[in-house]
């Protein structure tokens, strides 16, 4: 799968671009896969959060130590 880039400036931390630069790969790659898993991270933490309302909604408030439990599972 072939996906359009857009070229844009970002500001990074100079100890951040030193340890992804030393990994020979290149810098806009490895900027773009960071965010692609943060990305997914975000979206797996809102649906989990949707599911968790819906199931509230049926069955009543959810255990916290079993919410915390999964939370932390999902990083």
């Amino acid at each position: 799968m072939t996906t359009t880039k857009r070229k844009v400036s970002v500001s990074l931390d100079e100890d951040l671009v030193a340890e992804l630069e030393a990994g020979g790969e290149a810098l806009s790659t490895q900027v773009n896969d960071a965010i692609r898993v943060e990305l997914s991270r975000r979206r797996r933490h809102r649906l989990l959060d949707e599911m968790l309302a819906e199931l509230e909604g049926t069955h009543g408030p959810a255990d916290e130590r079993l919410v915390q439990k999964y939370v932390e599972l999902l990083g």
